[in-house]
């Protein structure tokens, strides 16, 4: 017997996080800003690498290999 057999005709629906829901459109708006960010903060980051290397300095501080002596 499956239940799509059986169909009562007074049956009703919760719906309780449907895409009209408050807290769903607002996880919606914050993941979309957060990837934003991010792909703000990624886009400056390399701007900043690539400018560094044109100029032959080095991108972050220290060595540019675990291990390696410092550059002098």
């Amino acid at each position: 017997m499956s239940p799509i057999d059986v169909y009562d005709e007074n049956t009703t629906f919760v719906f309780t996080g449907g895409p009209d829901s408050f807290w769903t459109v607002l996880f919606v708006l914050v993941a979309v800003g957060l990837f934003a960010a991010f792909l703000v903060k990624m886009i400056q980051h390399e701007n900043h690498a690539y400018a560094q290397m044109i100029n032959h300095e080095p991108v972050e501080t220290g060595p540019a290999v675990e291990g390696e002596p410092p550059v002098f």
